[in-house]
């Protein structure tokens, strides 16, 4: 196999790692090692919830194929992807079971493994993404405020 150029590592420590984050790890739950993110809030919104947090794995799976992933690779990132969207889908079940299969992180690790990337080591995270975190919540909570005032 041919070694990653440093555009793939550097995508794949920075750019992809933040991403993965933000889908899957990016808040706490408090008193617990528990971590979630979007991916498990978003799946909360009926219907359209665990289409939007597919369509987002499916992000990660399209960069993964732009980076040069082999076609093996992406069938599983696939597989995870499917599963998570599939079971995701599933009322109260599906929402437990998005905080604890993480596809996102899943393939992530995947594409590491594939191309030999340690991950990164640094602890903070960039303020930008916490800027978008904080505004995705804003929204997801205007979203659910206008919903609760229509009915």
């Amino acid at each position: 196999m041919p070694q990653p150029t440093p555009e793939q590592r550097d995508a794949i420590r920075q750019e992809l790692d933040r991403y993965v984050w933000l889908l899957d790890d990016c808040i706490r739950v408090p008193g617990t090692r528990i971590r979630l993110g979007l991916d498990s809030l978003v799946g909360l919104i009926p219907g359209v919830g665990d289409a939007a947090t597919g369509a987002a794995a499916l992000a990660l799976v399209w960069r993964a194929h732009r980076l040069g992933a082999p076609p093996a690779l992406l069938g599983q990132m696939l597989k995870n992807v499917g599963i998570d969207v599939a079971v995701g889908a599933i009322p109260v079940v599906g929402d437990l079971f998005d905080v604890t299969w993480r596809a996102n992180r899943r393939n992530l690790d995947l594409l590491r493994a594939h191309f030999h990337v340690e991950p990164p080591t640094e602890k903070g995270r960039p303020q930008r993404t916490r800027v978008l975190l904080i505004s995705t919540l804003g929204l997801l909570a205007a979203i659910g405020a206008f919903i609760w005032l229509v009915n």
